[in-house]
């Protein structure tokens, strides 16, 4: 009973104490307008965060910078134009499967060739011998060689013009490639030409083929520092211009070296006539390309 009578008091306070309320509290506020209000919360802007870590859903509340945006921007742009870069049609792929090709039908037909190449060059015996056996370079794996060499110095010529002075014209790698030809090639022929009417052709056919060997080994060299700059950075390209310049530097240093060893015979009897063919045909052709090429470099 005492417990009833404790109820019935609890109900009757609490009906006293609501109806003494002059608003229900689960009524909703209406405008004059008899359209809801309803009172925006800000929401936070997601530009003012950004997203780090391998979780996608892990939040940082760091803001980003404005010279962030800008380097994030300059990286999209970037990427975005090695894409369009490489590409099926972009030539220098097709270069590079084609020097690969080369090269492929070269070992096929002569496995050891880069093998007999180093030798050739660390002996001057092994030297001759081959000169003998290969006809002075006019075998077919020399030949070979010799065009994947004018093929990729043309074409590293080409990469580093576009990617690094961003300046490309129609045709623009078969120009280069056809003063490539003229200059290496035209070279030997008027070598030939003039070991015949001295009466030096043994030691011309010597140095020639000493000349072809150096170039089929700087041709897989170049080849490979190509791939790189094909499907590497932009950034790297000064980087790989100054190794393949070392390199090119110790190789013409090397055969001008072998050079003097094959002539030596003749050196002291036609010192005069010597250092005139070196100034006309080793020396000044390099100083000529160096007159047209020092602005870009």
């Amino acid at each position: 009973m005492t417990r009833f009578i404790s109820f019935i008091a609890i109900i009757l306070f609490s009906a006293q104490y609501v109806g003494a309320q002059n608003v229900n509290p689960f009524s909703i506020q209406r405008a004059a307008d008899d359209t809801l209000v309803v009172e925006e919360t800000p929401v936070p802007q997601i530009d003012d965060i950004k997203l780090e870590g391998e979780n996608p859903f892990s939040v940082s509340h760091i803001p980003i910078r404005k010279n962030q945006y800008e380097q994030i921007e300059r990286l999209g742009i970037s990427n975005r134009s090695v894409e369009e870069n490489i590409s099926i049609t972009y030539l220098p792929i097709w270069i590079v499967i084609l020097s690969m090709c080369l090269i492929a039908y070269l070992l096929f037909n002569k496995s050891d060739h880069i093998l007999v190449l180093f030798r050739s060059l660390m002996n001057d015996n092994f030297m001759k011998m081959s000169n003998y056996e290969q006809n002075g370079g006019f075998s077919a794996p020399y030949i070979v060689g010799y065009l994947v060499f004018v093929f990729n110095i043309a074409l590293f010529i080409f990469l580093y013009i576009t990617k690094q002075h961003h300046y490309n014209t129609k045709y623009l790698y078969f120009i280069l490639l056809g003063a490539c030809m003229v200059f290496f090639f035209g070279k030997q022929l008027i070598n030939s030409f003039f070991s015949s009417v001295m009466e030096f052709t043994k030691e011309s056919k010597l140095y020639d083929f000493t000349t072809i060997t150096i170039y089929n080994l700087l041709g897989v060299i170049i080849l490979a520092l190509n791939i790189v700059m094909v499907f590497g950075r932009s950034s790297w390209v000064q980087v790989i211009a100054v190794i393949l310049a070392f390199i090119f530097v110790i190789s013409l240093l090397s055969r001008y070296y072998k050079g003097i060893r094959i002539g030596k015979s003749q050196l002291n009897n036609y010192f005069v006539h010597f250092f005139l063919y070196f100034c006309a045909f080793e020396f000044s052709p390099w100083v000529v390309v160096y007159t047209l090429i020092k602005d870009m470099v």
